[in-house]
């Protein structure tokens, strides 16, 4: 893990409010190619069933905002908007830790993979996120 941009995500994952309540936490930064892990330890408020412990799809589009604006964000080093986030959701996301793996494609662009349990596919997307500073 490289430590310099795995020490600037841990602070700004760790700041937003609410990040706070979601809690989000690095697992793995690549310096060479700027693939980042983020996994997120399953709670109860995140269930859409009260009675099934499936993850809410609107947590998992959160974590992957979170994982593509990362991706851009340990590059630049700076917080970078969301301009376009397009999610296919496949299957029902169950399990302790769902993973959302970031992969940039170009400046500004990242294609993030959600896996679950038994490291299976819930859901792929592709986001757009504005580089410029400030």
């Amino acid at each position: 893990m490289n430590e310099t941009a795995a020490s600037y995500l841990r602070e700004s994952l760790a700041m937003p409010p609410f990040h706070q309540w979601l809690r989000p936490e690095l697992r793995d930064v690549a310096a060479e190619n700027g693939r980042l892990v983020i996994g997120l330890p399953m709670r109860r408020e995140f269930w859409r069933d009260p009675r099934r412990p499936e993850i809410h799809g609107r947590v998992i589009a959160a974590v992957i905002d979170v994982a593509g604006h990362a991706a851009i964000a340990a590059k630049l080093r700076h917080g970078v908007p969301t301009i376009d986030l397009r999610t296919d959701y496949l299957r029902m996301p169950a399990g302790k830790e769902p993973y959302a793996t970031a992969e940039p494609v170009n400046l500004g662009i990242v294609d993030v993979r959600i896996t679950a349990k038994q490291s299976k596919l819930v859901a792929t997307s592709r986001g757009l996120f504005s580089t410029r500073a400030g």
